[in-house]
């Protein structure tokens, strides 16, 4: 148990410690956009620094510009056009040591929603239970760990939008002018964990990033549009941006470039001054599988979009965009609008807060199907599964 009377000078001092960092924050904000007003304008002396940070530091997590302005404010358009919104989102069960048998479960949840049609949403759910000796463990016989299984989750949704998309596309008679958007709840860029890099996940996680492209690619085929939207961006890429811009070309090192001036920030506080319905410029990643993702056609590019209603609450999110689609003319002014309209009501988009409902897992729901499994076993041979004492004492807090 927590005894909350032994931590109360601790809350205190935690509490003047926020106040005091509060502050320095607002001093570092106010720099950094002063800087982004200051390197404006895209010049060759920018993109070069880029690249020396690049080269000394291939890990360098920064951001490419991908116009000729790095604080250049957008706003779409007033005329609205109906799109097509498909939301995906998923959940997991992850292996457990301790449960009553080992399996992992994912669930992905879909959403279709054809603005202006006043049609009701279509909706699917997709769970599937991986029991078998080949699904649980690796090459190495080690038991898949979250990460494996958070990649897969994530290779099963990038499966439904790519599906969903050319349904969709078919329902519309191949009509290319129809925008279509197909929407995951978080980055486009995926993940590479150290474990992965490493020489014995390494083949995994080609295969992975392998199929994850191939996927986006399907998406493209069909003509829609593959999004990230990232509700609470805690990257920092434009910043480290920044940093680099303000060195001079002789001091770019490894260590100068990974000590950046605004490392407490993140590029939603930078961008927290957007009105409602403006986005920024729009930036690319330097992330090593960006590049991998490039080389196959696919570099994501990002920007900032404030989806708030109210001047005074702003709600900065990050919209990931396959570079193919942010080149087309007059896209991103279609993308932002869509987004924008369905984040009405509750500054989210609501297709993929139906999608997080559809997919969710709750323990309830993970009891009643642990349940269904003890049944049908004590059925098939007379005997019973049970969970370790660890697990069954679990359920009594």
């Amino acid at each position: 148990m927590l005894e909350l009377s032994k931590v109360m000078d601790q809350v205190s001092a935690m509490s003047r410690e926020i106040a005091r960092r509060q502050a320095r924050y607002r001093d570092l904000v106010n720099k950094a956009r002063q800087a982004l007003d200051d390197f404006d304008a895209v010049d060759d002396a920018l993109l070069d620094k880029i690249a020396q940070a690049q080269a000394v530091d291939p890990t360098w997590r920064g951001a490419r510009p991908c116009g000729e302005s790095l604080n250049a404010r957008f706003t779409p358009p007033p005329e609205a056009e109906d799109a097509s919104l498909i939301g995906v989102d998923g959940s997991q069960i992850y292996p457990n040591r301790h449960g009553p048998a080992l399996y992992y479960l994912i669930n992905t949840g879909v959403i279709l929603l054809r603005q202006g049609s006043g049609e009701a949403p279509l909706v699917n759910t997709r769970p599937q239970v991986f029991f078998t000796e080949d699904d649980l463990y690796d090459d190495n016989l080690n038991l898949l760990n979250a990460q494996v299984v958070n990649g897969l989750r994530e290779s099963e949704e990038m499966r439904e939008l790519a599906h969903w998309a050319g349904e969709e596309r078919r329902h519309w008679g191949g009509d290319l002018a129809r925008l279509i958007l197909a929407m995951t709840d978080g980055p486009l860029l995926i993940w590479i964990s150290e474990e992965e890099k490493s020489a014995a996940g390494e083949k995994a996680a080609r295969e992975r990033v392998r199929a994850y492209l191939q996927q986006l690619q399907n998406i493209q085929d069909s003509r829609a549009i593959p999004i990230g939207y990232v509700a609470r961006p805690r990257s920092a890429n434009v910043l480290r941006l920044l940093h680099v811009a303000q060195m001079a070309s002789g001091e770019i090192t490894k260590e100068s470039v990974r000590a950046s001036r605004y490392r407490a920030l993140t590029d939603a506080t930078l961008f927290n001054d957007l009105r409602p319905n403006q986005r920024t410029a729009p930036f690319s990643s330097t992330a090593q599988v960006n590049k991998t993702f490039a080389q196959e056609g696919q570099e994501i590019c990002f920007f900032y979009l404030n989806v708030a209603r109210d001047e005074t609450a702003p709600r900065i999110a990050r919209v990931d965009i396959p570079r193919w689609a942010a080149e087309q003319p007059g896209m991103l002014d279609r993308v932002h609008q869509a987004i924008y309209r369905d984040c009405e009501g509750a500054d989210y988009p609501y297709v993929l807060i139906r999608a997080h409902e559809l997919a969710l897992v709750t323990y309830a729901e993970r009891q009643e199907l642990e349940n269904m499994l003890a049944v049908e076993y004590l059925r098939l041979t007379g005997e019973r599964l049970s969970a370790s004492i660890k697990e069954e004492l679990k359920g009594n807090f």
